[in-house]
């Protein structure tokens, strides 16, 4: 059992991966057709950047937190390990390869993040 202690920006993320509030893309942060996150985009979306607004997709294609300033923000904010979030473990895909290539829904990338946080997160909350 881990003792790693979520932070309420990790927590809020998980918890609307888990919501079923939010309609799941693959290929890109926002998906302006289908009204889509992948999930890093909706990290971005909780966070305060806005993905889904016009200025930011017209001028941006990429799946990654690489895609802007604001994004490796989210990153930094989550302590994501890398603007894919990569796992810490060579054997474990990265977020990106969940979402995309893996076809795994919010739920279940939850449940990864809930299950292995080491992972993923370089630091939790301040215990």
């Amino acid at each position: 059992m881990s003792n790693f202690i979520f932070t309420k920006e990790q927590l809020e993320w998980i918890e609307a991966l888990e919501s079923g509030e939010y309609k799941q893309c693959r290929e890109a942060l926002w998906d302006s057709i289908n009204k889509g996150f992948c999930c890093l985009g909706l990290a971005c979306k909780l966070n305060g950047v806005a993905v889904d607004s016009y200025d930011f997709v017209s001028g941006c294609y990429d799946q990654t937190l690489d895609a802007t300033l604001e994004t490796k923000d989210v990153m930094n904010k989550l302590h994501l390990r890398n603007e894919d979030g990569e796992s810490e473990r060579s054997d474990q895909m990265s977020l990106v390869a969940l979402n995309d290539l893996e076809d795994k829904t919010f739920s279940e990338i939850a449940a990864i993040l809930r299950e292995s946080p080491e992972q993923y997160f370089s630091q939790g909350a301040e215990s």
